[in-house]
């Protein structure tokens, strides 16, 4: 039986979509030609709008599912996380109390505005706290505000490009992290070397040998930035 058996029923012979006309029904893809099973015949994902499945080694579809992950609002709590443990060590470094809430005020600014200034007096302040001490730092507060501040460092920066309704999954997070880890293993090694050296007057040839040294590596990595560039 044909459409022109029945005149008052509208032809969709020469459509390729839903009812409508206008394209595929939501839910189900176009179909590209592929054969059956090689998981290349639908383009349309599950709800029209989007990529569909992939053909996995077998001919089935792929699928990856992502975790709800971590809203946005935990990096700013993790930047008075941390900025909390570097009051903890000016205090125990002995810098008064007036100027420990100085601080705090500062970090409370920065965790309501990643993107402000208060991220930079947060860093540099610490460092000029236990100068002003009149007391030598002792080595272990050191290394601890080195971890410290390179850790606000890296949230702030994070959280001021996140807005708080976002969600952030950590997976997203873990080439961050690598890096960070590297910077600070390079950074204490160098520390631990400067530590074990022997006080006094170094010999000559010794100075010598490491100023050439200094500048091989500044060489080296002009080097390598120009045939990258």
């Amino acid at each position: 039986m044909t459409p022109a058996d029945h005149p008052d029923r509208p032809d969709h012979s020469d459509h390729v979509g839903g009812p409508s006309g206008a394209g595929p029904r939501a839910g189900e893809g176009r179909d590209t030609g592929g054969a059956p099973g090689d998981g290349r015949g639908t383009t349309g994902g599950p709800d029209g709008g989007g990529p569909g499945d992939v053909g996995g080694p077998d001919g089935g579809p792929v699928r990856t599912e992502l975790s709800a992950g971590l809203p946005g609002w935990v990096l700013r709590a993790a930047v008075g996380v941390v900025a909390a443990g570097v009051a903890g060590v000016l205090a125990a470094n002995g810098v008064e109390w007036p100027a420990l809430a100085l601080y705090g005020a500062l970090a409370v600014a920065a965790m309501a505005v990643p993107a402000s200034a208060a991220v930079a007096l947060i860093i540099g302040y610490p460092a000029a706290a236990m100068v002003l001490t009149g007391d030598e730092p002792s080595w272990p507060g050191v290394l601890a505000l080195v971890v410290l501040l390179h850790l606000l460092h890296v949230l702030s920066a994070y959280a001021a490009v996140l807005p708080l309704a976002s969600r952030v999954h950590l997976n997203a997070l873990a080439a961050p992290a690598k890096r960070f880890a590297a910077v600070q293993l390079s950074v204490l090694g160098l520390a631990a070397v400067v530590i074990l050296l022997p006080g006094g007057r170094t010999a000559e040839a010794v100075e010598v040998v490491g100023i050439a040294c200094a500048v091989g590596l500044v060489l080296g990595v002009v080097l390598l930035m120009r045939r990258r560039g």
